[in-house]
């Protein structure tokens, strides 16, 4: 069953947009309040690691049009992206009986945020550093409020600069 996700919209130098989703849980009237505080979170890591603007974020349950202003930034172009890999960190959706495998388990995802901000990388570096500051706070964020396709916990690997035309 393919899980909801948690959109957000950056809008580049230029005006173009370029999106990041992420899975999440199914959402109830029980999960909404920690979702809106998780998402929120992962909104404000996500806005430390970009130059362009954070324009709209939309769950299954809201889309909310956040700006519709374009960076002064002229680095913040949507084909500069952070490339997230993360891998499903659930073995067993039954624990502590452990009849339910997950199939995904260990199973590798990405996502990908344009409008990277390459200023928070270390000199001669691809890989932003995910065990301090900026890096590490969207790490938390994103772990907290993402699930893999198949509904599992997540951890982050790593996330590394890319150039894409897209």
């Amino acid at each position: 069953m393919p899980q909801p996700s948690y959109t957000l919209t950056f809008t580049d130098y230029e005006g173009s947009k370029g999106t990041m989703d992420v899975n999440t849980g199914i959402v109830t009237s029980l999960t909404l309040p920690a979702l809106l505080t998780q998402v929120g979170a992962l909104r404000t890591a996500t806005a430390a690691l970009v130059r362009g603007v954070i324009a709209n974020e939309q769950q299954d349950v809201f889309n909310t049009i956040l700006s519709q202003a374009l960076p002064t930034d002229q680095d913040a172009q949507r084909g500069n992206k952070w490339l997230v890999s993360y891998h499903d960190n659930t073995q067993f959706f039954d624990p502590p009986v452990n009849a339910i495998p997950n199939d995904a388990y260990l199973r590798k995802f990405r996502v990908m945020i344009p409008t990277a901000n390459n200023s928070l990388l270390a000199d001669n570096e691809n890989d932003l550093d995910i065990t301090a500051g900026a890096g590490l706070a969207f790490k938390t964020a994103f772990e907290a409020v993402a699930k893999s396709p198949a509904g599992g916990t997540v951890v982050i690997d790593f996330i590394r600069q890319t150039n894409v035309n897209a």
